[in-house]
C-alpha cells in the first residue's frame, strides 16, 4: 500500500484508539502491556510449562480482562468455547494460577476480549468472547483439556496425526504434512484393484 493510502487508515485508527483507551481507562484500572506468563503442571512425562505473551491484560479490584489486538478476524466464540482458539483462555488460566508477574499473583479473569483495528470504515471494534463467571470457567477448562491432551502425547503409542481438525485447514494445508505425504496419498487415492 503507498504511504498517502494509508494515512487515513492510520488516522481513523489513531481516533478510534484514543477513544477506547480513554474509555477503558475510566474505569480505574492497572494495566500490564505485552508481558510473557507461565504455568507448570505435572504430567506423565515430567513437568510441562505453557507459556503466554498477553497484548493486554487490565486488571481491577475484582478480576481481570485477558485482550488480544488483532487486525484480522478474531476467532468465534464457537472456537473459543469448544478450545480451537485457546489463546485467551490459556492466558486467562495462567492468570488465574498467578503466572503473570506483574499481576503480582492469583487474579480471576473475568473478560476475554479481542480488540481489532483495521482503520477503515468501522476503524476497530470490541469483541468480547466471553465476560463474568464464564471466562473463568473457559479459562479452567481450556487448562484441563491442555493436561489431558499433554497426557495423551506422553504416551508413546499416540500418534501424531497431521491434520487433526481438517475443517479449520483453508486452502492452506498443515505445517507437517509433506511429513505426512498427506498430499501424495491424497492423489493417489485406491489401487486400480481398490486395494
Amino acid at each position: 500500500m503507498r504511504p498517502w493510502r494509508a494515512r487515513p487508515l492510520a488516522r481513523n485508527r489513531a481516533r478510534w484508539l484514543t477513544e477506547f483507551e480513554r474509555r477503558r481507562r475510566a474505569r480505574g484500572i492497572d494495566i500490564l502491556v505485552e508481558q510473557q506468563g507461565a504455568l507448570t503442571f505435572d504430567a506423565p512425562a515430567g513437568p510441562f510449562t505453557v507459556k503466554a505473551f498477553a497484548d493486554r491484560i487490565e486488571l481491577s479490584s475484582d478480576g481481570a480482562a485477558v485482550m488480544d489486538f488483532k487486525t484480522g478476524a478474531a476467532p468465534s466464540a464457537k472456537q473459543v468455547k469448544s478450545g480451537f482458539a485457546p489463546q485467551l483462555t490459556l492466558t486467562a488460566a495462567i492468570l488465574a494460577d498467578g503466572g503473570f508477574e506483574g499481576a503480582k499473583g492469583p487474579v480471576t479473569p473475568d473478560e476475554l476480549t479481542y480488540v481489532r483495528v483495521v482503520g477503515r470504515k468501522t476503524a476497530g471494534e470490541v469483541i468480547t468472547r466471553a465476560s463474568g463467571a464464564e471466562a473463568a470457567d473457559l479459562a479452567q477448562a481450556a487448562l484441563e483439556g491442555l493436561k489431558r491432551r499433554v497426557a495423551r502425547f506422553d504416551d508413546p503409542n499416540t500418534p501424531y496425526v497431521s491434520w487433526a481438525a481438517p475443517q479449520f485447514m483453508g486452502n492452506q494445508g498443515g505445517n507437517y504434512d509433506h511429513l505426512a505425504r498427506v498430499w501424495e496419498w491424497s492423489v493417489i487415492g485406491d489401487g486400480e484393484d481398490g486395494e
